[in-house]
Parts: structure tokens; C-alpha cells; sequence
């Protein structure tokens, strides 16, 4: 079943290059059940947020029950473990439907060309005047000591074609220290689709997504340059008191010289 292929059953979190494994947790406090109601809010909260599955507030029917819309089914996800259980089909009953599987088809095809190990999901509200997608994509590069994560949730309008999006990225480097990077962007387009066609107005959403992600990507690209180039050089005299670049060959050619004529005496 793929929704409990995709379940994580991972059971360690990386914080600050350690793995914390949450059985140490409970050692700590000493009482299961205590420990799962403390901390099942906070999990709960973090799964949402980090799209773990993919697990997300636009996909939550009760507490830990969620939809899968792609493949029709509702699973229950375990928070503090998580894996996927009591999967079953779902009969999804909305005249958007159409129009959000058009549009996950075509999210699909824009995460294979631009993310290695993304995810998406596409979901639609039970009064039909919104579609949700959600995208992830983590690169675990622990033996180099950094990790990395991207997501973006875009909440469209079919009625208007305007799209509200939040861009997010988080990378933690930790060799020798702690250094993170957490950049985000909120967007707000209009997409212009040929007809009311769901395959053509799936395109224009996904065509307006692709240039926007690109967009902050290419925007994060240049930050990196101008904090190289100049920032980093600010703090630094590229030049000594003096005001004058110091030649090296001269110097060096100077110590030959001084040499020579000591092995000469």
C-alpha cells in the first residue's frame, strides 16, 4: 500500500547534528502515557506544519484521521511514531473534483522535473471554492552535516484564478557549530488559463507556481552572491592602513634575494 509505504517510521529527530531518539524522551519523564499526551499537541503541530506523509491541516477530516485525495483513501496517522494505519477507501463526492485532479496531475509533473524527492498533494474544501497544494521536498545530507528542506502551500481560487502562496526553506548546517538558514516568502498571483478547460486551468496554476518558486530561488541565488561579494568583504579592509595593495612576488623575490646573498657571506 503506498500510504503505508510513505509512512515514516523513523523514530529520531536531528537536532543540531544529534540524533534525539523520542524513547530517550520518555526515559526522561519517566511515563509513557504521560509522555504521549504531553507531547502528541506539539508532534501534531510539527507534522502539519513540515508536511510529514504528506500530513497537513487541508487534509485533516477528524483528530488523527486524514485523506489522501490522489488515491481516494483516509488513514490514521500515529504522530509520536509515525506510521500509517486502518487505511480505507473514501468516496469523494465534489464538483471540483475534476478540476483538482487535473491540477495534482500537473503539480506532479512539475515536482518530477524540479524536485529529486519531492511530494505534493492537492485537496479540495467540501464547500468547492478552494484548491490547497502542498509540496515538500528534504535532502538528509548528515555525513556532509547539513539537512535541508523546502515547502510551499498554494491556496487557489478557481472562480477568481488567484493564488495565494507561501515559499519556505530551512537548511542547518552543523560542522563544528550551528549555522541555519530560514527564508520565506509570501505570494499572491493571478493565473490566466485559455479556457474553463480543469486541464487548461490546471496548466496556468502550475505554470504561475513554476515561475514563482523559480523566482524565489533565483532570488536566494543572488543573496548568496551579494553576501559573498560584498557583505562578507565589509568586514575586512581589502586594503592594509597604508592604502596600498602589498606585492607579494616583490616580497618574495626581496626573501630570494636575502637569502642568496646570506648563503654568499
Amino acid at each position: 500500500n503506498s500510504l503505508m509505504n510513505a509512512s515514516s517510521s523513523a523514530s529520531e529527530e536531528t537536532i543540531g547534528g544529534e540524533a534525539v531518539k523520542k524513547s530517550d524522551l520518555k526515559v526522561l519523564m519517566g511515563d509513557e502515557e504521560e509522555f504521549e499526551s504531553g507531547i502528541k499537541p506539539a508532534l501534531q503541530q510539527h507534522n502539519h506544519e513540515q508536511y510529514i506523509v504528506i500530513v497537513s491541516k487541508y487534509g485533516q477530516i477528524e483528530d488523527d484521521l486524514y485523506l489522501d485525495p490522489r488515491s481516494q483513501q483516509t488513514f490514521k496517522f500515529e504522530h509520536v511514531r509515525h506510521t500509517v494505519t486502518d487505511v480505507q477507501p473514501y468516496t469523494v463526492d465534489s464538483s471540483i473534483e475534476p478540476l483538482r485532479a487535473a491540477t495534482d496531475t500537473a503539480i506532479l509533473e512539475y515536482i518530477t522535473d524540479h524536485y529529486p524527492n519531492g511530494v505534493s498533494s492537492v485537496y479540495s474544501t467540501d464547500d468547492n471554492s478552494t484548491l490547497s497544494i502542498t509540496i515538500v521536498d528534504n535532502k538528509y545530507n548528515p555525513h556532509n552535516l547539513w539537512n535541508g528542506r523546502w515547502r510551499s502551500t498554494w491556496v487557489i481560487s478557481p472562480e477568481s484564478n488567484e493564488l495565494k502562496g507561501t515559499i519556505k526553506v530551512n537548511v542547518h548546517y552543523f560542522e563544528d557549530g550551528n549555522v541555519q538558514l530560514n527564508a520565506s516568502k509570501e505570494v499572491e498571483i493571478t493565473a490566466s488559463p485559455n479556457s474553463e478547460e480543469p486541464a487548461d486551468k490546471a496548466k496556468a496554476y502550475t505554470k504561475s507556481i513554476t515561475n514563482a518558486e523559480n523566482e524565489f530561488q533565483s532570488s536566494l541565488n543572488e543573496s548568496y552572491i551579494d553576501l559573498s561579494e560584498n557583505t562578507f568583504k565589509g568586514l575586512r579592509r581589502a586594503l592594509p592602513l597604508t592604502r596600498h595593495k602589498l606585492d607579494w612576488d616583490k616580497i618574495l623575490n626581496y626573501k630570494i634575494g636575502q637569502e642568496l646573498a646570506n648563503k654568499a657571506t
